[in-house]
């Protein structure tokens, strides 16, 4: 199963042009409300290449990346990059003597990513493949492509902002779902906090217990920054099932930045409190892609890449607590949002 950030998209004006240019067909009068149906075009049909470059990390030349279009229909693109990278590998050669001959030789290797231009009527997603074996971020990727596609998009007048989906997270939404949807349980907490003497902030006023205050205090004493307070259940989910007043007084904290909370479950995997999470969602099946490529429709006479990326809208739309989305086991394109 691939996993995919998503993105959204947005084409503009660009600032380098003063009018608007006709071109020939297939292209349209570059005026905004034809500016997608410009912005398609730079693709090409299935099995063209899509130029991507960059300036060479040396400032010499530029460094050149393979992208084909696998697949356009239905004003869906599927690219497939090719980063540049390369593989060592150590060969034991014949040898004479009592250690062995090692060889050492590096080879190109080019692992690539997919990646889903979602061009269709008020759509405007993008959604890249996570392979760290190719890339390290999906951003990256982004930039790279945001790049390039303005480089075309300039002679009509045309520019394309790329940004990532991602909102602002809900503490006790996460927590519960880990907890009550996952079975998992913290199992660490840890609290940072300032010395309030030396960072003053007007979150104080909110109530904390005589531990708490204890603890800032003897971090005022000591003449620190700032200190951490961790707690960790003695046995496994007990602190899920105490109802502690300080966490919920540190949770109130961390809406400033003076404060932080981070908390680590059984799997540890941490969250911090208020950190802002990328839409990220799963494509149970490597086929959806496969069949786009090959022209194969569903019973509906449409691609599942389309159904998915419908899929993908309706999850984003409300993204507003940042959940991760999981699919159900079994069954074909059925997902479920934690």
């Amino acid at each position: 199963m691939d996993t995919y950030s998503i993105y959204q998209f947005k084409l503009n004006k660009s600032d380098n042009r003063q009018g608007e240019l006709f071109r020939e067909e297939p292209f349209l009068v570059p005026k905004m409300e034809h500016a997608y149906q410009n912005f398609e075009h730079i693709f090409g049909p299935k099995n063209s290449e899509f130029r991507v470059q960059k300036a060479a990390k040396n400032g010499i030349g530029v460094d050149k990346y393979l992208c084909h279009v696998l697949a356009h229909d239905h004003n869906v693109i599927l690219l497939r990059l090719e980063n540049n990278k390369g593989v060592t590998i150590y060969e034991q050669q014949e040898s004479k003597g009592k250690a062995p001959k090692i060889e050492k030789q590096k080879l190109p290797s080019y692992p690539p990513c997919y990646i889903i231009i979602d061009n269709r009527q008020d759509k405007a997603q993008l959604a890249v493949q996570i392979n760290s074996a190719a890339w390290r971020n999906t951003d990256t990727v982004c930039a790279l492509l945001q790049e390039n596609i303005n480089k075309q998009l300039d002679q009509f007048g045309l520019k394309i902002e790329i940004w990532s989906k991602m909102q602002k997270s809900n503490f006790w939404n996460y927590v519960n779902y880990r907890r009550k949807k996952e079975g998992r349980y913290i199992k660490k907490m840890t609290f940072g906090f300032p010395n309030i003497n030396i960072h003053p902030s007007i979150e104080e006023k909110i109530g904390l217990s005589s531990h708490l205050k204890s603890l800032m205090n003897l971090i005022d004493r000591l003449g620190a920054g700032g200190g951490e307070l961790s707690i960790q259940p003695p046995s496994g989910g007990a602190l899920t099932k105490r109802k502690l007043a300080d966490i919920k007084n540190m949770v109130a904290l961390c809406a400033s930045s003076d404060y932080s909370l981070c908390v680590t479950f059984d799997d540890n995997i941490s969250y911090n409190c208020n950190e802002t999470l990328r839409a990220e969602l799963p494509m149970n099946y490597t086929s959806t892609v496969d069949e786009f490529q090959n022209g194969q429709m569903n019973n509906h006479n449409v691609y599942d890449i389309e159904e998915w990326l419908d899929w993908v809208t309706v999850q984003t739309e409300k993204y507003t607590d940042a959940e991760q989305i999981k699919p159900k086991p079994g069954g074909k394109g059925k997902q479920k949002v934690s």
